[in-house]
């Protein structure tokens, strides 16, 4: 009985979270805001270093030339930092936005651009933290691997590739909640952190599968992302539109489903809270 009725929360928590971005389309604007900041740099990056000419003139060897240079390597890391940076603010932009309409039913765009001046830093510390944790230690168990695969490949890679995926997957169940912490409870970076990892250990089991909900729906989105992908390029090369078309529809499908995934993640943070208050 209590099974099925955890099993009846997860489907409607599942539908609530697709009704919440149909119902609210103001959810997009921060995707979009991405998009376009990202094409801007990305047109600044080719049109400082040349990479953009040579490119339009299919110039191979200036093309090499272009990228091994410092030039190139210097706006690209400008390029990467303010990159990160803008993403930063509008994905900080989005929680606002979640968080007045799953608390109080609706937004705006001025509610959202004061919760990211608020919290910009707290996100951004975060973004820190979490790649410290996973890619840091991550790095050190390869570096591990490099040096072990020339005394037993065999042994190396049947026992630390796989500790490497475990350690991964573990980690991105431990931080799920992070972000719903960080907005709803109004925590600083490495209190969010403590708090997400103690929330995540008492509420492992809605935790894990509301993990495999987003890992499942993102896997049958690269699927049929790659399908609409493959036949787009054939279309490319016959019909220039319909190519178009196939590419854009792929950037439809990830804006909504990014959407949905966080709107569905900080959802079932609530509705674990409020279960377990």
């Amino acid at each position: 009985m209590v099974a099925r009725k955890k099993n009846l929360i997860r489907k409607s928590l599942f539908r609530l979270s697709w009704e919440i971005v149909k119902n609210n389309k103001i959810l997009f604007f921060p995707n979009i805001a991405i998009l376009i900041s990202n094409i801007i740099l990305l047109g600044l990056l080719f049109n400082f270093t040349g990479f953009g000419i040579s490119l339009w003139k299919n110039n191979l060897n200036n093309l090499i030339e272009v990228t091994v240079s410092l030039r190139f390597f210097s706006v690209f890391v400008i390029y990467l930092i303010l990159n990160m940076l803008i993403d930063n603010f509008f994905y900080t932009f989005k929680y606002g936005l979640i968080k007045d309409i799953l608390l109080k039913g609706k937004t705006d765009l001025r509610k959202g651009f004061y919760f990211a001046k608020k919290y910009y830093w707290t996100t951004l510390g975060i973004h820190i933290l979490s790649v410290l944790i996973i890619f840091i230690s991550m790095a050190l168990l390869a570096l591990l691997i490099f040096l072990m695969l020339p005394l037993n490949q065999l042994v190396t890679v049947s026992v630390f590739i796989p500790l490497l995926i475990v350690y991964f997957v573990y980690m991105s169940i431990r931080l799920f909640f992070i972000y719903p912490i960080m907005t709803f409870e109004k925590k600083g970076a490495y209190n969010s952190l403590v708090e997400d990892f103690h929330f995540v250990k008492t509420h492992f089991s809605h935790t894990f599968v509301s993990w495999l909900v987003v890992v499942g729906i993102s896997i049958l989105v690269s699927i049929i992302n790659k399908n609409i992908g493959y036949v787009s390029e054939i279309l490319y090369g016959q019909l220039f539109i319909l190519g178009l078309i196939g590419f854009s529809l792929i950037i439809v499908i990830e804006f909504i489903v990014s959407v949905w995934e966080h709107v569905y993640i900080f959802k079932s943070y609530l509705t674990a809270k409020k279960r377990s208050s």
